[in-house]
């Protein structure tokens, strides 16, 4: 039973570093790991974060601290959300109640944050690639140092990783490969590659077997045999891997010895099974299975609602942040419930409409989607180039694919929306959640998706005002989209949702839909025709929110227009307000300044001068977000330091349109 009270450390109070743990016997690592699994749940009651993963990779972050030798030994996390143990072993567990607070602890691995996280990570399937560099880098300089990749059953689906299993198998380098096989990524884990490490679970024929012949080999190494002999036991060897389905079987064939299926959650069994491989020149793969929330018995249950979660709490009954608080409220409905919403009442009338994503339906909303409609849906694991090209081959022969990613996974794909979407202007559409600034730091923050599509042929960019809009768009791109169109939005509480209801309520799924003019901007506030602000997206509602206080404290009534489309733009309207030489026109986006929203309109307003080079234009500034990686934090403290929140904008632009 957890409850508030804070848990006994003991040994954990005594785990400074890593070093400390390394004098622990296996059976007070035990202890440590029960420690440490209390630790964590009640960290995350009070900070949220990334709660089963961690629960259950604690025996072997554990073990990899016994066996190996941080920060001289690199130890990668694949994504880097399942190093919370990590981090509480390698001197961080007195910053641990920061975890993801502004200016606090990392939610992932850093460099900058420790010597101990050996590479940044956030994204999936990248750690193998790195311990190849890494390993082929140690072996140029000489150095005496060991190489180990922690991955996970869903990372491994990714294609990078396997092409980097593919190149170190055929390198030989000495890499301990750790596949934590907790048969559950984000979303389901799916695949042939899934199917097939759940097939080896099943299966421990092949491993005795195996054991007995290196056994073999081990003690007759020195014996002055007759090559015939040798000949003969390699024979066994290889008859005995091809004659059965047998475990590692597909890794063995590309070159990577594989050990296992290791029970994660015997810490002594871990132990042994990284003391055998870290020495060895060859690749190595230890096949370790664990249960994503160990020890707490509502993440065991449910993993999925347990992966990453808010502050919760512990007892219900003895906290504020228990669920019967809340009960009856409606949860506020988020851009991500609005857009799959309408997918699931625009398919009810467009059969061909099919859905995909990268294993994120549960956090983009899609799971709603794939319970009406399953033979639409399909989750392609993590693999955002595959869904990219998939999508384009499918809208090829006449379906409709709506492609529903989160802004920092689509930079994986670029190619592919280039080479297979764009240059064909096939009608896919790209639904883009977590567009702009999130709380997960530089690895997700979503940022530069209005740059990289603006530079993109074909490409409408849109980005809605509030549900209302959002919910339209997609209407409008599915039924009228004739190329490839871009709807992103926030990680935030939809804008208008309530009215949204009201108005699907009054006049039903279907009839409650309206086609809206994409390319063609809105003055949503007339102001004094002087001052304008050209508002793209998220920034509309803070912008409009901005406008009395402005009025109130610096006496200005700036015009307020909504621009639905960063590409292409509303040329009409933009002639008409750049024509305004006496006015100022300022541009507001959640995004990076270098080729996005603003720097559009600039590239417009230069196109006008050429076109006449004596017509005087109004003068055009730009607010977007810095030259720098943005850091972690919740999301409206981001917004403030970056100046795109209500009061830094009154800040700026109130001066800023009173001045001169």
């Amino acid at each position: 039973m957890y409850t508030l009270a804070k848990p006994t450390t003991t040994f954990l109070d005594a785990v400074l570093t890593p070093g400390e743990l390394k004098k622990l016997s296996c059976d007070e690592l035990a202890h440590l790991a029960a420690e440490i699994r209390q630790e964590i749940v009640h960290a995350l009651a009070k900070t949220g974060g990334h709660l089963a993963s961690n629960l259950g990779v604690v025996e072997i972050t554990i073990a990899l601290h016994k066996v190996f030798e941080t920060p001289r030994d690199h130890i990668l996390w694949d994504v880097g959300h399942q190093a919370y143990v990590h981090k509480m072993l390698t001197g961080r567990r007195h910053r641990f109640d920061t975890l993801r607070q502004f200016k606090g602890l990392n939610g992932f691995v850093s460099p900058a944050e420790s010597e101990h996280d050996a590479f940044v990570a956030g994204h999936s399937s990248t750690s193998i690639s790195l311990a190849v560099g890494m390993a082929l880098a140690r072996d140029h300089f000489g150095e005496d140092r060991k190489v180990v990749a922690v991955i996970g059953d869903g990372g491994l689906t990714g294609g990078m990783a396997l092409e980097a299993i593919n190149h170190l198998g055929h390198i030989q380098k000495g890499v301990v490969i750790i596949l934590n096989d907790n048969e559950m990524s984000i979303s389901e884990n799916l695949g042939g590659i899934s199917q097939y490490m759940k097939r080896i679970k099943e299966t421990f024929f092949y491993k005795d077997i195996k054991q007995k012949i290196d056994f073999i080999e081990e003690h007759l190494d020195e014996a002055r045999l007759n090559p015939a002999v040798w000949q003969l036991i390699e024979m066994v060897k290889k008859e005995a891997k091809d004659r059965f389905d047998t475990p590692g079987i597909v890794f063995e064939k590309l070159g990577i010895n594989y050990s296992g299926p290791i029970d994660g959650h015997d810490v002594k069994a871990v132990v042994q099974a990284l003391e055998a491989v870290k020495d060895k020149t060859t690749p190595q793969l230890l096949h370790i299975i664990t249960q994503k929330g160990k020890g707490y018995g509502p993440a065991e249950a449910d993993s999925i609602k347990y992966h990453g979660v808010p502050a919760f709490a512990l007892e219900p009954a003895l906290t504020e942040k228990s669920e019967p608080v809340t009960a009856g409220k409606p949860k506020a409905k988020t851009y991500s419930d609005v857009f799959t919403e309408a997918l699931i009442d625009v398919a009810a009338f467009e059969p061909d409409l099919v859905a995909i994503t990268p294993a994120t339906a549960e956090g983009s909303g899609l799971v709603k989607f794939s319970k009406v409609y399953p033979e639409r849906f399909f989750d392609v694991a993590i693999c955002e180039q595959h869904a990219v090209t998939m999508a384009a081959g499918m809208a090829k022969c006449g379906l409709k694919p709506v492609v529903s990613i989160y802004s920092t996974f689509l930079q994986r794909a670029m190619d592919q929306v280039i080479h297979d979407v764009a240059i064909m202007n096939l009608p896919v559409l790209f639904g883009i959640d977590r567009g702009g600034l999130v709380e997960d730091g530089e690895t997700h923050q979503g940022v530069y998706d209005i740059s990289y599509l603006r530079a993109i042929p074909n490409f409408t960019v849109l980005a809605p005002r509030d549900a209302v809009e959002l919910r339209n768009m997609v209407f409008t791109a599915v039924k009228e989209g004739a190329g490839p169109v871009a709807i992103r939005f926030p990680r935030d509480k939809a804008v208008s949702a309530s009215e949204l209801e009201q108005l699907k309520e009054r006049l039903g799924p279907v009839k409650s839909f309206s086609p809206v003019p994409c390319c063609k901007w809105e003055v949503l506030e007339p102001g004094d025709g002087k001052n304008i602000i050209l508002a793209y997206g998220s920034m509309v509602e803070i912008a409009r929110r901005a406008l009395p206080a402005m009025a109130g404290e610096y006496g200005v009534s700036p015009m307020l227009v909504y621009a639905r489309s960063a590409k292409p733009m509303d040329e009409n309207l933009l002639k008409d307000l750049l024509g305004r030489s006496q006015a100022r026109i300022v541009t507001l986006e959640e995004g990076v300044m270098a080729g996005g929203f603003g720097a559009g309109v600039m590239e417009f307003a230069s196109q006008l001068r050429f076109q006449d080079p004596c017509r005087r234009l109004a003068d055009v500034s730009v607010i977007a977000l810095p030259d720098q990686f943005i850091e972690h934090g919740a999301r409206p403290i981001l917004l403030d330091m970056v100046g795109l929140s209500e009061a830094a904008l009154t800040r700026k632009l109130g001066p800023f349109f009173t001045a001169c």
